[in-house]
C-alpha cells in the first residue's frame, strides 16, 4: 500500500473509532454500566461461542465463493488464501463508509498474489450480487411475515427499509448488467473515458489500450460463468448459508439470556429487516444506525432490562470482535510480506539487486 493508502485507512480508522465513541456515549449515557456487566455476567456462555462460531463460519462462506470462482477461473487459490481475502474484506468494508474500501482492498490483495484486475473484479461482483440478491429475497420475506409489527413502527424506520430494499435491488440489477451486458459495459467506459479526457495530465490512449485489454479478459471471464450455471447456483446456495449463519447470532444472543418466548424465525426475520434497514445509512460499519435500530426493532423481544447488553452482546459478536481478529489478519499479512521481502532481498546477490535498480 502506498503512503496515499495509509493516510486513508488512518483517516477511515479514526472516524470509525470517532463514531464508536459516540455511539456507545448516546446508547449507554442512561444506562447503569455496572448493570451491563452484572447482567452479562449471567449469560449462557454456550450461545455466546456457537453465535462466534457461526461469525466465524460467515466468513468461511466468502472465502469458499472467491475461492471456488477463481479456481474455475484457472487460479490455484488455498482456503487460507480465500480466507486472507474474506477478512480484508470485512476489515476495510467495516471502517469505510458504504463499505466502499473492502472489494478495492480485495483486489489489490489479489492482485499482489498474481490474479489479474480483471478476474478479481469478476469474482467479487459476482460474490456482491449473489449477496445483494439473497438479502433482498430475505428481507421481503421478512417484511411480508412481519407486516403488522412493521406498521407500528416509527414512519423514519419504516422509510429507512423501504429505501434499503429498493436501494439494494438497484445495486443488485446495476451489478447484474456489469457482469453480463456487453453493451452496458461499454457504455459505462465510454462515460468514464469522457470525464477522464478532461484530465490532461493523464496518458489517455495508454488507458484506453490497458483498459481495452482488461475488458476483454473480464468478458471472457463472464462468458466463462455463464457457461458454468451450476457455479453460480452453487455461490447463491452458499450466500444463503452465509447469511443465514450471521443473522442466526441474535437468536444465540436471545437464548444466552435463557429466553424463550420468541422463536427462532421470529428473531431471525427481524435481524433481516434491521440489516435491510442500515444498509441504506453510509456509515462505517453501520456504527450508531445498526446499534439504535437494534434498540428499536428488538425492545418487544428483549426485556428492558437486558435489551442495551443484548445489543452489545449482538454486535459485539458479529462485528466489533471480528473487525479486531480482520483487522489483526490484515496486520499480520503485512508484516509476514514485508519480511519476506526484506529476506529474499537478503539472499539476493550484488548482481540481481543491481538489474533491479536498473
Amino acid at each position: 500500500m502506498n503512503s496515499m493508502s495509509l493516510k486513508k485507512i488512518l483517516k477511515s480508522s479514526l472516524l470509525f473509532i470517532a463514531l464508536i465513541g459516540v455511539t456507545f456515549f448516546v446508547v449507554f449515557k442512561d444506562n447503569s454500566l455496572n448493570n451491563i456487566v452484572e447482567t452479562l455476567k449471567s449469560v449462557n456462555l454456550t450461545y455466546i461461542y456457537v453465535g462466534i462460531l457461526f461469525m466465524f463460519l460467515f466468513i468461511c462462506c466468502e472465502a469458499i465463493n472467491i475461492r471456488r470462482m477463481l479456481r474455475l477461473l484457472s487460479y490455484d487459490i488455498s482456503i487460507v488464501n480465500g480466507l486472507k481475502y474474506a477478512f480484508v474484506g470485512f476489515f476495510f468494508s467495516s471502517i469505510t463508509p458504504s463499505a466502499s474500501g473492502g472489494q478495492p482492498m480485495q483486489i489489490y490483495y489479489m492482485k499482489k498474489d498474481n490474479v489479474d484486475i480483471s478476474h478479481s473484479s469478476l469474482v467479487l461482483l459476482v460474490e456482491l450480487a449473489s449477496f445483494q440478491f439473497v438479502t433482498i429475497v430475505i428481507a421481503l420475506l421478512s417484511f411480508i411475515g412481519n407486516y403488522k409489527f412493521i406498521i407500528t413502527l416509527n414512519p423514519a424506520i419504516k422509510v429507512l427499509i423501504w429505501v434499503g430494499i429498493i436501494s439494494n435491488t438497484i445495486v443488485f440489477l446495476f451489478i447484474v448488467l456489469a457482469i453480463f451486458s456487453k453493451k452496458f459495459i461499454s457504455k459505462t467506459i465510454e462515460l468514464i473515458f469522457k470525464l477522464v479526457s478532461r484530465v490532461k495530465f493523464i496518458n489517455l490512449n495508454k488507458l484506453i489500450k490497458n483498459i481495452d485489454e482488461e475488458i476483454n479478459q473480464y468478458q471472457e471471464g463472464a462468458k466463462f460463468i455463464k457457461e458454468n450455471k451450476m457455479v453460480i447456483v452453487k455461490v447463491i446456495l452458499t450466500t444463503f448459508a452465509q447469511i443465514c449463519f450471521n443473522y442466526s447470532i441474535t437468536f444465540f444472543v436471545y437464548k444466552a439470556f435463557n429466553l424463550s418466548t420468541y422463536s427462532f424465525l421470529t428473531v431471525f426475520s427481524l435481524q433481516s429487516i434491521l440489516f435491510i434497514l442500515v444498509s441504506a445509512i453510509p456509515l462505517p460499519g453501520s456504527v450508531g444506525s445498526s446499534e439504535s435500530s437494534f434498540l428499536t426493532l428488538f425492545k418487544t423481544l428483549f426485556p428492558v432490562s437486558t435489551l442495551s447488553s443484548a445489543m452489545l452482546l449482538s454486535r459485539g459478536i458479529s462485528f466489533y470482535l471480528f473487525v479486531i481478529i480482520s483487522g489483526i489478519v490484515v496486520l499480520f499479512i503485512g508484516i509476514f510480506k514485508k519480511n519476506l521481502k526484506e529476506k529474499y532481498m537478503n539472499n539476493m546477490t550484488l548482481n540481481d539487486k543491481i538489474a533491479i535498480s536498473k
